[in-house]
């Protein structure tokens, strides 16, 4: 069920992606004039028609390429996700189908085994309903993995839209092929014990097998999470401000959460001065809210602010908020295991 949960909020990215890229550029539809799109560093190619608009989105162990149509009638996206062990193909397809049986409207057309270019098995699926702008959609997805790679390829547009335009989609799905071979290094899992960082002068323990995945903002300096990557761990350090205090500083804090770019629908839980071993000062702050990261899906935080010399430290977990309560007693041993040199 945890892992379920990744899915839908990260397609729901990839949405939001492709929507922020239409309307750039100008082009006809040709199925003779394609662009090749090609990542050594994941590992794939597509090709799509001239004149359409791409984005890529890079967050850490995800990646996701997106392009569109000059009327933005039509929106593709390739999503790439890392794990910490080899995937398993029937559960990967298990957890996709039943997230796309749970949007609203949802109706099979067809769904088929199909090969790649290169050879790779996977899995379409051609469906209608509601991706999260309100409106039936008609899409084609393609479910593929590769050891620890998990790809989602999914073209989509309004029925009429998606139809006319059926020549084109065909194509873009069948030019899409995974290469021999990829760069990016993918996690492995921890084998449990404490955490050193000595160029920041900090120690936590971390569980048997959660994975350490490369950070998603550029202001983390640490990521780990669970096998189900629910619950995750962040931390990142910055500079106290001059002639700011740390108690100031954590005011600070509590005053700009609920504005943040980061979090909508904010809500307090608590918040209280706590004890951290090193550190001079320390608060705990609990909230709920919904992440730039996980648009539509309301997380459970806690973090730990603690401050050593002139550097504030944030320790942050967060998990599902309907599934807090199950792993509230980890959140609290990994978060209270946080060391100041």
């Amino acid at each position: 069920m945890r892992q379920l949960k990744k899915i839908p909020a990260l397609l729901t990215c990839l949405a939001a992606l492709a929507l922020a890229a239409t309307g750039c550029a100008e082009g006809s539809i040709t199925s003779t004039h394609m662009t090749l799109y090609e990542s050594t560093e994941h590992g794939f190619s597509v090709e799509y028609p001239e004149g359409w608009t791409e984005s890529t989105q890079d967050m850490g162990a995800e990646f996701s390429f997106s392009f569109t149509d000059p009327d933005s009638s039509l929106i593709a996206s390739i999503y790439v996700a890392y794990q910490c062990d080899e995937i398993n193909q029937s559960d990967f397809l298990s957890e996709g189908k039943t997230y796309l049986q749970s949007l609203p409207n949802y109706s099979l057309i067809s769904e088929r085994q199909i090969t790649t270019g290169d050879g790779t098995t996977g899995r379409e699926i051609l469906a209608r309903g509601d991706m999260g702008r309100g409106e039936t959609e008609k899409f084609k997805f393609i479910l593929v993995v590769r050891e620890k790679q998990r790809f989602w390829f999914g073209i989509r547009g309004m029925p009429s839209d998606f139809d006319q335009n059926a020549q084109i989609i065909d194509a873009i799905a069948e030019s899409f092929r995974l290469l021999p071979d990829y760069t990016f290094t993918a996690p492995e899992p921890w084998p449990g014990g404490t955490y050193s960082d000595s160029g920041y002068g900090f120690t936590i323990t971390i569980p048997e097998g959660w994975c350490q995945y490369p950070p998603i903002r550029s202001e983390h300096i640490l990521y780990f999470a669970s096998p189900e990557q629910d619950p995750s761990l962040h931390i990142s350090v910055q500079d106290l401000p001059e002639d700011t205090t740390p108690a100031e500083y954590t005011d600070n804090v509590l005053e700009s959460l609920p504005t943040t770019t980061y979090w909508s629908n904010f809500q307090m839980v608590s918040h209280r001065s706590v004890s951290v071993s090193g550190a001079s000062y320390a608060h705990e702050i609990v909230f709920t809210g919904m992440s730039d990261l996980s648009p539509g899906y309301t997380l459970k935080c806690k973090y730990i602010l603690a401050f050593k010399g002139e550097r504030a430290y944030w320790v942050m977990m967060a998990s599902y908020a309907d599934l807090y309560q199950q792993p509230t007693q980890t959140i609290n041993e990994v978060i209270y295991s946080f060391r100041l040199n």
